[in-house]
């Protein structure tokens, strides 16, 4: 394989792990160290309140920037995360403002009670 087929299947990989980083607004039931906290803004056009919006699909693109930097980290989950949004009209427009961030953890292995 070329260097670019090498690379190729790299992003893919990593992007695999990424996707796989658990994103949660509570804690897990795992024994975990704390690796550190991170921040994501974003601003998009978008009427969260319009019908034909879908939340999730909003909220997709933070999330995946959180598990971007925990994925920097080598971690496997960003815990205890809070998501705040702020509408704002400009020339017509509605935007949407999102700030997000969480504990990025990683998981360690314990041999208490089990």
């Amino acid at each position: 394989m070329g260097i670019f087929s090498d690379k190729n299947d790299t992003d893919k990989e990593d992007l695999k792990r990424i996707k796989e980083i658990i994103i949660s607004t509570g804690n897990i039931n795992r024994s975990y160290v704390v690796r550190d906290v991170v921040f994501a803004t974003t601003k998009i056009e978008a009427d969260l309140f319009d019908p034909s919006v879908d939340p999730n699909e909003s909220l997709a693109g933070i999330k995946l920037e959180l598990q971007q930097k925990a994925h920097a980290y080598g971690a496997n989950a960003v815990i205890n995360c809070h998501f705040d949004h702020d509408h704002v009209l400009k020339d017509g427009k509605t935007y949407l403002q999102i700030f997000a961030y969480g504990t990025v953890v990683q998981y360690i292995q314990s041999t208490i009670g089990g």
